[in-house]
């Protein structure tokens, strides 16, 4: 009995891209080991985005079907994995996310009815122990989905959703680029197919690594900024004009200096600066930041739409 109850189990392929992921993988390999689904029925493809670090060397001997895509771009390494998946359902996720052992499981009990076309697990940090892991993480809230209407419709991040494979038969695959490419496939799911996607509200964990370092956030913050303009564009929305982002910049460097003046009146009292003090300094900075890059993004992604029409 207990045979056929696991020979009667959907086959999932689950479709990893890696760029450069010397450091994250040999986590990632271990909770794939973890999961708790008979591996007769699961199809684990990781794809080799071109990486120029050990990244080659350990998925070869990770025991998984490696791919390997050398044009750069996470969802055309994505997209090499889903064509040559056989599974009957795809499940997304990323080298910097670390999966709970009831991951593939979870997401398999969200398809509850022939209307959901994708599932879309929780999303939660790895760690908090960072000021700057603790920004992109809880105030930023990036990666995470979109349950309400994103702009147009709601949207699954692929760090951690399952599709149906019928889902790309009929709409496509992803975009052959990094960023608005998952936004895109979701939207055109919704548009074209009965499909829906189901938020699950708990379960289906996947706990993301964030980096500790500014400037591979702001550049992440950039780029996807740069990347929302033509996914504005695409969809015939508003494109926006980076104001907002620039408005929000200039208040909160007032509140910077501020911070600033506050912390020269510390040091000439010579009152100790706590690591609370410290931390909330460096979130204030981080508020100009962030949406400084990101208004440059926008710039830039206006600049390219103009040159493009």
């Amino acid at each position: 009995m207990e045979v056929q109850k696991w020979m009667s189990l959907p086959l999932v392929s689950v479709v990893i891209p890696i760029f450069n992921g010397e450091k994250m993988l040999p986590t990632l390999l271990d909770s794939l080991k973890a999961l708790d689904y008979p591996s007769h029925r699961l199809e684990i493809l990781l794809i080799d985005n071109n990486s120029n670090d050990r990244t080659a060397k350990l998925l070869q001997e990770s025991g998984h079907r490696v791919l390997f895509e050398p044009v750069p771009g996470c969802g055309t390494a994505r997209n090499r994995g889903i064509r040559e998946a056989q599974g009957e359902y795809i499940a997304c996720t990323d080298v910097d996310c670390v999966l709970d052992p009831r991951w593939i499981q979870d997401l398999l009990e969200g398809f509850t009815h022939q209307q959901i076309g994708a599932v879309a697990g929780t999303i939660k940090p790895h760690r908090l122990d960072d000021p700057i892991i603790r920004y992109e993480a809880l105030t930023l809230r990036s990666p995470s989905h979109c349950p309400e209407h994103h702009l147009f419709l709601p949207t699954a991040c692929t760090a951690n959703v399952m599709y149906r494979a019928e889902v790309f038969r009929r709409v496509g695959l992803l975009l052959n680029r990094s960023g608005g490419e998952e936004v895109d496939l979701n939207w055109r799911m919704q548009s074209l197919t009965p499909y829906r996607i189901h938020f699950l509200q708990q379960g289906g964990i996947v706990y993301h690594r964030y980096r500790a370092d500014i400037r591979a956030l702001c550049r992440s913050q950039r780029y996807k900024a740069r990347t929302l303009v033509e996914l504005h564009h695409r969809w015939k929305l508003k494109i926006p004009t980076g104001r907002r982002e620039l408005s929000k910049a200039g208040l909160s460097l007032f509140t910077f200096a501020l911070r600033c003046l506050s912390r020269f009146i510390q040091k000439v009292r010579h009152e100790p600066i706590t690591v609370a003090v410290r931390d909330s300094f460096l979130e204030t900075w981080l508020d100009v930041c962030v949406p400084w890059t990101r208004y440059l993004g926008i710039r830039e992604g206006r600049a390219d739409l103009l040159q493009s029409t």
